[in-house]
């Protein structure tokens, strides 16, 4: 039985090299050769694990509703591209975006490194070494294939809603890494996200204390994690005990801390910067003091556009723009004016997302843990966890939540408005209009439309996930249905 991809792993640089199939295909069959515990911790750090790469095909950034698009920029699309018609479709919210013939670069990386995850998981504790690190290695295991579950979850299945959970499909839930296996079943919302909470509330608290490095995962990030997946599901309440733990475990971490945009931008005078400017002030997330678990996606064109004084291919609505005060550092990380000093049509936010981050950063554990306890009814102290994390983005004395919030509600709402200012321009808010879809407080979001010159384009519900591309279903009949 075939499918939709051809996955063979080389763990570079690591003298271990894992051999793996299509994903529900008929490929060369080959096994793990890691004996020992330290060649199982070496199958953590290939590149492949910390690099996404997948640039313009990654289609929730061109579903993001912050995005305007002129008919010359819709029209460079189809000149700089790699995948014009697919792009394009996600731009205009068609129901099926991929190619006929095209393989759907998010499937294949996460199933890729769940390959990965799932030879460690269940090889690990046969191997030589010492105990305490082989359960170390497990949990990690286990935490990190169950993240790469939630992210297939974010694209390919709707989000999580108590009264269709279990009649909606989603992906199949994959545990072995077995070559032998030639058909899978796909999983329900509600089986998917039972077996993901279940995997990381029993590895959570067996992971290691702490990493070196930000691709891999240790109890902070673990329970960073965890709480971004109840927090994606709308359950609040369950989110805020590992967000309050991984919070607690990240004060004074000297390798994953906030980034104060006082002294960075002090040199620059506290005004818009000029692209090439923004380009040298943003960090490869892989080097980013802010990653907690990187998970990196370049998407170059964000540079090479402004770079050579091209059209941008996206700008931001004005309507997202004046959500930042003039006090706050983050609008002159956005552009008014191309490299010439020429006045654009609206302001470019591309530049942010050239380096966009699918595993978790700082500030996410930061805006997601004051939400939640804006939620519970802790209001005071969902505004000291803003006010501590606005005092490095905005100049001294604006950092305090403006008193014209006075409600819960109007709480709740400045919480997410500071998650639109915080990944403004890295197709992040596309996962807050999922999961905020049904949410009372945010009707007044809807309708979610994109606008090309004079058309307007409406997001339905139905199309807050990707459809399987065609090449999944013309090996997997019974997903028709």
């Amino acid at each position: 039985m075939k499918n939709l991809l051809y996955i063979w792993i080389v763990l570079a640089g690591t003298g271990i090299f894992t051999g793996c199939d299509h994903f529900l295909d008929d490929a060369p069959r080959g096994n793990a050769i890691a004996q020992t515990a330290e060649d199982y911790d070496r199958m953590f750090n290939a590149s492949q694990i910390m690099n996404m790469m997948l640039n313009e095909a990654y289609y929730t950034y061109w579903k993001n509703d912050e995005l305007i698009f002129t008919e010359d920029c819709y029209n460079t699309i189809a000149q700089l591209a790699s995948y014009p018609t697919s792009v394009q479709a996600a731009i205009e919210y068609r129901d099926q975006v991929y190619r006929d013939d095209e393989n759907s670069l998010e499937w294949e990386k996460c199933y890729n490194q769940i390959y990965v995850f799932n030879a460690i998981a269940n090889g690990v504790m046969q191997a030589d070494g010492d105990e305490a690190e082989k359960k170390f290695l497990l949990a990690e295991a286990r935490v990190s294939r169950a993240y790469m579950h939630f992210l297939l979850a974010l694209w390919y299945a709707m989000p999580y809603n108590e009264t269709t959970a279990s009649t909606e499909w989603a992906i199949p839930i994959v545990t072995e890494a077995n070559t032998q296996v030639s058909k899978y079943k796909r999983a329900t919302v509600e089986e998917l996200y039972t077996w993901i909470i279940t995997e990381m509330e029993e590895a959570c608290p067996l992971l290691k204390e702490r990493e070196e490095h930000r691709m891999r995962c240790y109890k902070a990030t673990g329970y960073a994690l965890l709480g971004k997946v109840y927090f994606q599901m709308g359950k609040y309440e369950k989110a805020l005990e590992p967000l309050r733990i991984s919070y607690r475990l990240l004060q004074g971490d000297p390798n994953v801390y906030l980034t104060d945009y006082k002294n960075k931008q002090a040199s620059f005078g506290y005004t818009e910067m000029g692209m090439m400017e923004i380009m040298s002030f943003i960090p490869f997330v892989y080097s980013d003091n802010e990653t907690l678990y990187c998970k990196f996606n370049p998407t170059m064109r964000n540079y090479y556009l402004p770079y050579y004084n091209m059209a941008p291919t996206d700008y931001l609505k004005p309507e997202i723009y004046v959500l930042f005060s003039e006090k706050d550092l983050r609008r002159n990380l956005i552009s008014t004016k191309n490299t010439l000093g020429e006045s654009l049509p609206y302001p470019y936010c591309g530049a942010l997302g050239a380096h966009t981050n699918l595993g978790c950063a700082l500030p996410e554990v930061y805006l997601m843990l004051a939400e939640c306890e804006a939620r519970a009814g802790s209001e005071s102290e969902a505004k000291r966890i803003l006010k501590e994390f606005r005092s490095y983005r905005l100049l001294d004395g604006y950092e305090d939540v403006p008193a014209s919030v006075k409600t819960k509600e109007e709480l709740i709402r400045f919480c997410v408005e500071e998650q639109t200012r915080e990944f403004v321009g890295t197709g992040y808010r596309f996962y807050n209009v999922r999961r905020l879809w049904n949410d009372p407080l945010f009707q007044d979001w809807k309708p979610i439309t994109h606008t090309v010159g004079k058309q307007v384009f409406t997001l339905r519900e139905a199309q807050l996930k990707i459809a399987y591309p065609k090449t999944i279903l013309n090996w997997n009949e019974d997903w028709k249905k």
